[in-house]
């Protein structure tokens, strides 16, 4: 299968997923007209559009051949994505912003490898790092009721694109806690957290805890989103991330 049918198959997934929000948030024109962007014969979108589609019950009583595999894989690569992470991979595809990376590599080796060759956690575990930032982070707020005062909520196991809320007198804000064995280091974003950050701007914070073998030093950096300027990252089981270098980091505390 050629490279841009292979991408082809993400952006018809999409189309069908979400269907009339899908042409709305691209913002490119009618069906036709999106469809003609890829390089590939519109009718061709269309049709592996048509396959995608009794699976979100647009068709649901249309006939079709047993989906293939590269469908199939697809399919499991993304379905634990929301709407705005998978839009952010078609228009990388479409605008081809991504050029010879690693991350169009991982798209493409998506569609035809083998499915036990595939890494198919689809959690990641707190790493003792992790845990260890949260429970100082928890310690350092009830003495000193920063970022802000308030009501503090454990939100951890939700998976809501952030570690705590804190309900103030006033206003709301939520805390995503990254911690640093060393001084120094950069963090990772899952695609949620950084949406969330997105999207709630000055409510939200980042809190990195440093040096947590010795001396552990907190930083909050509030609305991270418009403040840095994270690298995208996409892994084989179609994760996505978004890491923050040492650098910035300092850059943003100095």
């Amino acid at each position: 299968m050629e490279e841009h049918h292979k991408l082809g198959l993400y952006v018809s997934y999409y189309l069908a997923r979400f269907d009339k929000i899908a042409y709305e948030n691209l913002g490119l024109g009618n069906q036709l007209e999106t469809h003609e962007l890829l390089s590939i014969n519109p009718h061709t979108i269309q049709n592996w559009r048509d396959e995608f589609d009794p699976l979100f019950g647009h068709r649901a009583g249309w006939y079709q051949r047993p989906m293939t595999p590269s469908r199939v894989r697809v399919v499991q690569a993304l379905e634990d994505l929301d709407e705005p992470q998978i839009l952010e991979i078609v228009k990388d595809i479409l605008f081809k912003t991504y050029g010879d990376s690693e991350e169009l590599e991982q798209l493409m080796n998506i569609v035809t490898t083998d499915d036990q060759k595939r890494k198919n956690s689809r959690y990641i575990l707190r790493a003792p790092t992790g845990k260890a930032a949260e429970k100082f982070f928890i310690d350092y707020f009830s003495e000193n009721q920063k970022p802000i005062e308030g009501k503090l909520i454990d939100c951890r196991d939700l998976g809501v694109g952030y570690d705590f809320k804190i309900e103030g007198k006033n206003s709301s804000c939520y805390v995503e806690v990254k911690g640093v064995s060393q001084y120094s280091g950069g963090v990772l974003f899952t695609g949620k957290e950084w949406i969330v950050a997105q999207r709630e701007g000055v409510n939200y914070f980042l809190c990195v805890v440093s040096n947590l073998n010795t001396e552990p030093n907190i930083v909050f950096i509030q609305n991270p989103a418009d403040k840095l300027n994270p690298k995208k990252n996409i892994y084989t089981s179609i994760q996505i991330n978004w890491s923050v270098s040492q650098n910035q980091l300092s850059e943003i505390h100095d």
